[in-house]
């Protein structure tokens, strides 16, 4: 039986959905779980975080060089969907659960935390990078591929959805401010069916496309195959993500210190509001990816969004406790973000088969390694930045409220460092013009193709 291509999309899209379930929760509560539930030293926190990029940068180039290598009847990436379902699920509820079990021993507890911390990200590494790697051997068509990302962010937009919305109500009820017992269990909730979805994603998708280069791979290929428009497109990720991290990062923050309680409406619920209102509208923007990429092209509409996000940042400087504001600057905002982290993994996509056919090499695992490793770059980055703006306006956990100056120096990671980076990645999209040579290239190629056929 033809295995179809709804069949494909839908296996693409799971994976996604699985790594969101943990990956947003991680971005969204380990901060406050090391900072306000572990009371853990604001340095510690940093150095954990920081330090462990030193081991990302070894095991993200590693596995991408390990993806190039693999040469299994299930393909090249694909595998570790699987290979990797059960360490991820393992390592995301070890990550809330060790260090809890020793927080009255300080060094323990941080060994733990630097322990737990490590293996997630190299479980995270396991799975994305070859999901990254993946997306260029589903289709070689460019419209295909642009569906298979909209689906891949939809059904992400929906994990990270489940986390926004049922996060804050889950962790009320097992009193997270009382027991830090109740990350662990949360996060088992979420765990569970990620690595079913994982298991679900390596049954339902098939490698297709094969190498241009059949030629094995080695180490200083990838390398070789590094260029301008690559380097270019993973710094324009860099502060995109950096940008968008920070915002994640901050929005417990914000909700619960900035605009606080309004009348009736506890910080919590109207939190889970906004998580609604994201859900919403982040897919929404994702499913307009083949539409906008059809009428004004890859470039000008990751533009005109980045252009839509910072018009909702500079709404949320002025909506204060204003909820119809906060829900609107929420709407514009989700809808271009969700739209940009599809194009994200389409145009990593179209620069990986740019520089193939530029250079003759095919090294999607070990390319797409680095866009695994920015985004775990970003994440410790965004609780360095977030939690050093707020101790720098004088946040303490300890009190019930917060300082004007805290509060403050919260509204500036919340919307104006995001702000820095939509402008400067603005101006970076628009040096861009592999989207311009890719299509002359893939002719030359089909002619040589059919010239030697």
């Amino acid at each position: 039986m033809k295995f179809s291509k709804m069949r494909q999309r839908l296996g693409y899209g799971f994976a996604d959905m699985a790594s969101n379930l943990i990956w947003v929760m991680l971005v969204l509560y380990l901060n406050s779980y090391y900072t306000q539930g572990l009371s853990m030293d604001v340095l510690a926190f940093h150095l954990i975080t920081l330090g462990s990029k030193v081991i990302d940068a070894f095991t993200d180039i590693l596995m991408g060089i390990v993806v190039d290598k693999t040469n299994m009847k299930s393909g090249k990436a694909r595998p570790y969907l699987m290979i990797g379902a059960i360490p991820l699920g393992l390592a995301a509820v070890l990550t809330f659960l060790l260090p809890t079990i020793v927080k009255n021993e300080s060094i323990l507890m941080l060994t733990f935390a630097f322990l737990t911390y490590n293996l997630i990200s190299t479980a995270y590494t396991i799975v994305n990078t070859p999901l990254s790697a993946l997306l260029p051997s589903l289709s070689s068509d460019p419209k295909e591929r642009n569906i298979l990302v909209t689906y891949r962010m939809v059904m992400a937009a929906i994990g990270s959805a489940c986390v926004q919305i049922f996060a804050p109500l889950l962790l009320k009820q097992f009193d997270s401010d009382h027991n830090t017992y109740s990350y662990f269990w949360v996060m088992l909730i979420f765990a569970i069916p990620a690595v079913i979805l994982l298991f679900v994603s390596f049954a339902n998708t098939r490698e297709i496309v094969k190498p241009a280069n059949q030629e094995k791979m080695h180490v200083k290929d990838g390398f070789r195959a590094i260029n301008g428009q690559y380097i270019l497109l993973v710094v324009t990720m860099f502060i995109f993500l950096i940008g968008f991290a920070i915002k994640q990062a901050g929005v417990v923050y914000y909700y619960q210190w900035y605009v606080g309680d309004i009348g009736d409406m506890p910080y919590n619920a109207l939190q889970s509001i906004q998580g609604i209102v994201t859900s919403i509208f982040m897919p929404v923007g994702q499913l307009t990816i083949p539409f906008f990429c059809s009428i004004i092209g890859k470039k000008n509409s990751c533009i005109v969004m980045n252009i839509a996000a910072l018009v909702a940042n500079v709404l949320f400087l002025f909506s204060g406790t204003n909820v119809p504001l906060i829900l609107i600057s929420t709407a514009i905002l989700w809808f271009a973000l969700g739209y940009l982290m599809g194009m994200r993994f389409s145009l990593l996509a179209d620069v990986i088969e740019y520089t193939e056919l530029k250079t003759g090499i095919r090294a999607a695992g070990f390319l797409s390694c680095f866009d695994s490793f920015l985004a775990k770059l970003t994440f410790a980055f965004n609780g360095m930045i977030m939690v050093g703006l707020m101790n720098a306006g004088g946040y303490n956990p300890a009190l019930s409220v917060q300082s004007d100056t805290t509060k403050f120096f919260i509204q500036i990671g919340f919307t104006v460092v995001p702000i820095i980076c939509i402008i400067i990645t603005i101006i970076l999209f628009m040096i861009f013009k592999f989207d311009k040579e890719l299509p002359e290239l893939k002719k030359q190629h089909e002619a040589k193709q059919a010239a030697t056929a």
